[in-house]
């Protein structure tokens, strides 16, 4: 592992960091960049990974085919498009559920801190790219979610509420 690099990441992320503005913002969530640096991997992978790479083929020799059409089309740069802007839009509706939902306190002090821990791993493993903090922060609300389903029985607190109040009833005779 190469710590002088990591850390010229770091220090170029420190730098940034305060001085981002709203165009700044809008231009990730519009998602060109992001759209047109991962084409052109993609791109570069079709054309030197497989059987390419095993036979050492050079750039622009091998053929594609629709696969590469597809990527390399304006069909694929849309839909890349998307992800930095849904991607975010699933790490708010993840937040509302901690700050609205209805769990318990417990519940939601998990959740908060499983989704730090996610968005922190995210982001060391990303280099500080906002769509890897983002990923690993869905992670980190999935993998406490699962753990709360599995170890609480796997029923929602509105179950666990619903059969104590039925449970109720009987024990009076009501139902």
């Amino acid at each position: 592992m190469n710590l002088g690099l990591s850390q010229m990441y770091a220090q170029d992320d420190l730098s940034k960091l305060g001085k981002t503005n709203l165009d700044d913002v809008l231009r990730f969530l519009s998602g060109k960049g992001f759209a047109e640096k991962t084409q052109a991997e993609i791109m570069e992978q079709l054309a030197f990974g497989g059987k390419a790479a095993a036979k050492g083929a050079k750039p622009g020799i091998v053929k594609l085919g629709s696969v590469g059409r597809f990527a390399g089309g304006q069909t694929a740069k849309n839909i890349l498009r998307s992800i930095p802007g849904l991607s975010t839009a699933l790490v708010a509706l993840d937040v509302a559920d901690v700050v609205a939902g209805p769990d318990s306190l417990a519940n939601r002090g998990m959740d908060a801190a499983a989704m730090g821990i996610g968005g922190t791993i995210g982001g060391i493993v990303g280099m500080g790219n906002p769509l890897a903090i983002g990923a690993g922060t869905g992670i980190g609300k999935m993998v406490s979610d699962g753990s709360q389903f599995i170890f609480g029985g796997g029923k929602s607190a509105e179950e666990r509420k619903l059969e104590e109040a039925i449970k109720l009833l009987q024990q009076r005779g009501l139902v």
